[in-house]
């Protein structure tokens, strides 16, 4: 009895050493803070899904990223990150913009909003924790029924997520 109690532990304490992740949830803050989860459909390929809430607007975000080792040789747990996606959403506006002039509603109003994402990021990952760090740099434009044409370059975070 007590040798298959011991044999039992040891092989749940390998399982938890060699445990391999399917999915990360965490945070981004910065210009236009999210939550955020990703799936991993490979090893280096992933799916990721972002709900931002900024400047009186909610987007949801999805990003199709690849993952590639960076600069091996100061850190192996270095990571490169880059792909592309798109966003949708609304945002309650009480002006727009047309040929930089400014003109003003008499009360706010919503209008949906489209766009296309560009994602850059460098993450580092604990290989004795569950978790992760990065920075990240997320340039958009969208349409919208308030302002024609945007076009955002300054979204940069800084992301902590967590392994499941």
């Amino acid at each position: 009895m007590r040798l298959s109690v011991i044999l039992l532990l040891i092989l749940s304490a390998m399982q938890l050493t060699a445990q391999h992740y399917t999915r990360d949830a965490g945070v981004r803050g910065g210009t236009f803070p999210a939550v955020c989860y990703r799936q991993y459909n490979d090893y280096n390929h992933y799916s990721e899904i972002m709900l931002s809430l900024k400047r009186n607007a909610i987007r949801v975000t999805f990003l199709k990223e690849i993952m590639q080792p960076a600069l091996q040789e100061f850190s192996p747990n270095l990571f490169f990150i880059y792909g592309y996606g798109a966003h949708s959403g609304l945002s309650r506006m009480d002006h727009y913009r047309m040929l930089n002039r400014t003109y003003y509603y008499n009360d706010y109003r919503f209008s949906p909003v489209f766009g296309i994402d560009g994602y850059l990021g460098l993450e580092y990952r604990f290989s004795e924790f569950p978790f992760f760090i990065g920075l990240d740099f997320k340039p958009f434009f969208e349409f919208s029924t308030s302002q024609f044409f945007s076009l955002y370059l300054n979204d940069m975070a800084f992301i902590l997520k967590f392994k499941f």
